[in-house]
């Protein structure tokens, strides 16, 4: 394909003019402009989604802790049974402790008579 010189004069003096044009509005206008080469650009597109299942786990539950109740109760009352020395020793000392008080008793009757006596 060929072009006559005309031709190519005629599109380059159509090239010069729509320049000229748009120039003079983007400076009216106080916008710039540019020219590119309109190429179709590489278009990309989203695959489609895949689903992949989760591999199955398995593991143990936690353990579960629980705190008892609280439990309150009395000790179980203890028995100690003496042995022969040890209620032998008890006994004496309670006939100790009865002639003492004896003792006592016949003092204070000893006592209160002699002092009503000398009142006389």
């Amino acid at each position: 394909m060929t072009f006559s010189r005309s031709t190519l004069k005629l599109v380059a003096a159509g090239f010069i003019a729509a320049g000229a044009l748009s120039v003079a509005a983007s400076a009216n206008a106080g916008t710039s402009w540019s020219v590119g080469i309109n190429v179709p650009g590489v278009v990309v597109t989203e695959p489609a989604p895949v689903y992949y299942e989760p591999a199955p786990v398995y593991s143990r539950p936690a353990p579960t802790y629980y705190q008892p109740a609280p439990v309150y109760s009395t000790p179980a009352p203890v028995y100690y049974e003496p042995s022969w020395e040890e209620r032998r020793a008890q006994r004496w000392e309670e006939r100790r402790a009865e002639r003492r008080e004896w003792r006592r008793r016949q003092w204070e009757r000893e006592q209160h008579r002699r002092y009503y006596e000398d009142r006389d």
